[in-house]
């Protein structure tokens, strides 16, 4: 059967309406997602595409300008350029951010861009920890935003744990701060942020403490993380800028890989 792309119509939603779809579809194709994708993608605009009141993809848009998600059922995928350039004109797009485990997406924005950005790894673990010669006895802490001292402490970070300190004032089990020390030392912090679209995994950051920089302290901090997530039923996830090569690096040391890329298409 042929399909008319101008016969589909575009209706907004609710997050609820898709969600099943959107985990369905990434498990299916095993892609690599992190906290920093899920806060984008919840934090867009969604809508359904319907052929006669059935629903036969979706699509969301970060912020009116950056397409997050698009997904079209296998039996309408033969008119989906169509109406991919027809969600091009929705809002005020400009340009699209997509992992490269979603092929289908990734394919349309390859057709269509005009310039591209590599914004991000996103790394699994394995097993494998560090090497024993370079293990250090570092203590976590679960930091409490509500005791003066913990928050007090959480300020050595210069600001790069605001943001997390105000998800966890918006939802206290979004989210865990630990302080980490070494011979009774604050030397950096640990973050493990739980998954919203995929409830299984676990986001895994770390920020070490100017003084204590270079020393193997960031690869110790993002291991144990992925002990406590790994202890705790989840499956830990890193994400890092695309050139932050020392975050890169911690990671790799601490047994992760990255078979996904973050990249932004502008059209």
């Amino acid at each position: 059967m042929t399909y008319n792309p101008y016969e589909i119509k575009f209706t907004s939603c609710s997050w609820s309406e898709i969600s099943e779809s959107v985990e369905s579809y990434i498990r299916m194709n095993q892609m690599v997602i992190d906290a920093f994708w899920e806060d984008h993608v919840l934090e867009s605009n969604h809508y359904k595409m319907l052929f006669n009141d059935t629903t036969i993809g979706y699509f969301s848009i970060h912020n009116y300008s950056t397409i997050m998600l698009f997904c079209v059922i296998e039996e309408f995928r033969s008119i989906s350029q169509e109406l991919f350039a027809r969600i091009k004109k929705w809002e005020s797009i400009s340009n699209a951010m997509v992992t490269t485990g979603d092929e289908l997406f990734i394919s349309h924005c390859l057709d269509n861009f005009v310039r591209i950005e590599k914004q991000a790894y996103f790394s699994v673990y394995t097993n494998r920890g560090i090497p024993n010669e370079l293990i250090k006895p570092i203590q976590l802490h679960l930091a409490d935003i509500n005791d003066k001292k913990d928050l007090e402490t959480l300020q050595l970070s210069k600001g790069f744990l605001n943001e997390e300190i105000e998800k966890i004032k918006n939802d206290p089990d979004l989210l865990n701060i630990y302080i980490v020390e070494l011979n009774q030392k604050t030397v950096g912090f640990g973050v493990i942020q739980y998954g919203r679209v995929l409830a299984d995994i676990a986001s895994i950051g770390m920020y070490v403490c100017e003084p204590y920089r270079c020393q193997g302290i960031a690869s110790n901090i993002l291991e144990n993380l992925k002990q406590i997530s790994i202890k705790n039923g989840f499956k830990a996830i890193s994400g890092c800028w695309y050139y932050n090569h020392n975050s890169k690096k911690a990671m790799e040391l601490a047994g992760a890989y990255s078979k996904t890329r973050l990249v932004r298409f502008y059209f």
